[in-house]
Protein backbone atom coordinates (compact mmCIF):
# COMPACT_ATOMS: atom_id res chain seq x y z
CA UNK A 1 0.00 0.00 0.00
CA UNK A 2 1.12 3.25 -1.08
CA UNK A 3 1.87 5.80 1.76
CA UNK A 4 1.54 9.80 1.85
CA UNK A 5 4.13 11.51 3.98
CA UNK A 6 4.69 15.32 4.50
CA UNK A 7 8.06 16.44 5.40
CA UNK A 8 8.78 19.28 6.84
CA UNK A 9 12.79 20.85 6.92
CA UNK A 10 14.02 23.89 8.70
CA UNK A 11 17.03 25.55 9.68
CA UNK A 12 19.88 27.64 8.31
CA UNK A 13 19.96 27.62 4.44
CA UNK A 14 22.91 26.66 2.85
CA UNK A 15 23.81 25.39 -0.98
CA UNK A 16 22.70 21.94 -1.61
CA UNK A 17 20.17 21.57 1.06
CA UNK A 18 17.00 20.83 -1.19
CA UNK A 19 19.22 18.80 -3.52
CA UNK A 20 20.53 16.71 -0.49
CA UNK A 21 17.12 15.61 0.35
CA UNK A 22 15.58 15.50 -3.05
CA UNK A 23 18.34 12.50 -3.78
CA UNK A 24 17.46 10.80 -0.90
CA UNK A 25 13.85 10.64 -1.89
CA UNK A 26 14.52 9.46 -5.86
CA UNK A 27 16.93 6.69 -4.11
CA UNK A 28 13.37 5.71 -2.67
CA UNK A 29 11.47 6.52 -6.12
CA UNK A 30 9.39 8.46 -4.33
CA UNK A 31 6.35 10.62 -5.91
CA UNK A 32 6.48 14.53 -4.92
CA UNK A 33 3.11 15.05 -5.09
CA UNK A 34 3.70 18.87 -3.33
CA UNK A 35 6.52 21.37 -2.78
CA UNK A 36 7.11 24.61 -1.21
CA UNK A 37 10.06 26.58 -0.12
CA UNK A 38 11.00 29.62 1.52
CA UNK A 39 13.85 31.71 2.49
CA UNK A 40 13.52 34.32 4.94
CA UNK A 41 16.81 35.93 6.26
CA UNK A 42 18.88 32.71 5.67
CA UNK A 43 16.21 30.66 7.02
CA UNK A 44 14.89 27.79 5.15
CA UNK A 45 11.31 26.43 5.63
CA UNK A 46 10.90 23.43 3.01
CA UNK A 47 7.82 21.63 3.00
CA UNK A 48 6.79 17.89 0.40
CA UNK A 49 4.11 16.18 0.19
CA UNK A 50 5.61 12.58 -1.15
CA UNK A 51 3.99 9.74 -1.87
CA UNK A 52 5.75 6.68 -1.12
CA UNK A 53 5.24 3.86 -3.76
CA UNK A 54 4.21 0.03 -2.50
CA UNK A 55 7.78 -1.47 -2.99
CA UNK A 56 9.66 1.08 -0.45
CA UNK A 57 9.12 1.19 3.28
CA UNK A 58 8.85 4.53 4.97
CA UNK A 59 11.10 3.55 7.85
CA UNK A 60 14.30 3.43 6.03
CA UNK A 61 13.60 6.48 3.99
CA UNK A 62 12.24 8.43 7.32
CA UNK A 63 15.95 7.14 8.83
CA UNK A 64 18.02 8.88 6.18
CA UNK A 65 16.27 11.72 5.95
CA UNK A 66 16.68 12.16 9.73
CA UNK A 67 20.49 11.00 9.60
CA UNK A 68 20.91 13.59 6.42
CA UNK A 69 19.12 16.65 7.96
CA UNK A 70 21.11 15.90 11.68
CA UNK A 71 24.37 16.02 9.21
CA UNK A 72 23.02 19.45 8.52
CA UNK A 73 21.91 21.16 11.49
CA UNK A 74 18.34 21.18 10.28
CA UNK A 75 14.67 20.57 12.28
CA UNK A 76 12.52 18.38 10.40
CA UNK A 77 9.08 16.68 11.04
CA UNK A 78 6.71 13.90 9.49
CA UNK A 79 3.43 14.06 9.54
CA UNK A 80 1.73 10.59 7.84
CA UNK A 81 -1.38 11.73 5.27
CA UNK A 82 -4.43 9.15 4.75
CA UNK A 83 -5.61 8.81 1.42
CA UNK A 84 -8.91 10.75 2.34
CA UNK A 85 -7.32 13.83 4.03
CA UNK A 86 -4.94 14.07 0.66
CA UNK A 87 -7.86 14.12 -1.77
CA UNK A 88 -10.18 16.14 0.37
CA UNK A 89 -7.13 18.58 -0.35
CA UNK A 90 -6.69 17.62 -4.10
CA UNK A 91 -10.56 18.57 -4.64
CA UNK A 92 -10.42 21.68 -2.85
CA UNK A 93 -7.66 23.14 -5.55
CA UNK A 94 -10.48 23.45 -8.29
CA UNK A 95 -11.88 26.33 -6.39
CA UNK A 96 -11.56 29.97 -8.02
CA UNK A 97 -8.81 31.41 -7.07
CA UNK A 98 -7.83 35.16 -6.07
CA UNK A 99 -4.65 37.31 -6.66
CA UNK A 100 -4.30 40.57 -4.63
CA UNK A 101 -1.26 42.40 -5.12
CA UNK A 102 0.07 45.03 -2.42
CA UNK A 103 2.50 47.47 -4.48
CA UNK A 104 5.24 49.76 -2.29
CA UNK A 105 8.61 50.15 -1.36
CA UNK A 106 8.48 49.57 2.22
CA UNK A 107 5.40 47.28 3.59
CA UNK A 108 3.68 47.84 7.01
CA UNK A 109 2.38 45.20 9.43
CA UNK A 110 -0.40 47.70 9.47
CA UNK A 111 -0.65 47.22 5.72
CA UNK A 112 -0.35 43.42 5.51
CA UNK A 113 -3.04 43.21 8.71
CA UNK A 114 -5.17 45.49 6.76
CA UNK A 115 -5.50 43.26 3.43
CA UNK A 116 -5.49 40.04 5.56
CA UNK A 117 -8.28 41.34 7.17
CA UNK A 118 -10.40 41.62 4.37
CA UNK A 119 -9.62 38.84 2.95
CA UNK A 120 -11.20 37.27 6.05
CA UNK A 121 -14.13 38.84 6.51
CA UNK A 122 -14.69 37.77 3.08
CA UNK A 123 -14.24 33.89 4.06
CA UNK A 124 -10.59 33.76 1.74
CA UNK A 125 -7.57 31.83 2.54
CA UNK A 126 -4.41 32.88 1.78
CA UNK A 127 -2.24 30.01 -0.01
CA UNK A 128 1.10 31.96 -0.67
CA UNK A 129 2.65 35.17 -0.26
CA UNK A 130 5.87 36.12 -2.04
CA UNK A 131 7.50 39.25 -1.65
CA UNK A 132 8.14 40.23 -5.61
CA UNK A 133 10.81 43.21 -4.89
CA UNK A 134 14.27 43.67 -3.56
CA UNK A 135 14.90 44.26 0.39
CA UNK A 136 14.87 47.87 1.63
CA UNK A 137 18.31 48.99 3.65
CA UNK A 138 17.72 49.89 7.20
CA UNK A 139 17.85 53.42 7.44
CA UNK A 140 16.14 54.28 4.62
CA UNK A 141 13.15 57.06 4.93
CA UNK A 142 9.71 56.01 4.72
CA UNK A 143 8.02 56.67 1.43
CA UNK A 144 4.65 58.21 1.79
Amino acid sequence: MKQILRINVSGHDRPGVSASISAILANYEVDVLDIGEAVIHDQLGLALLIEIPSSAESSPLVKDILFRTHELGLQVRFTPIDEESYNSWVAQQGKPRHFVTLLARKITAAQIAGVTAICAQHGLNIDKINRLSGRVPLGQPKES
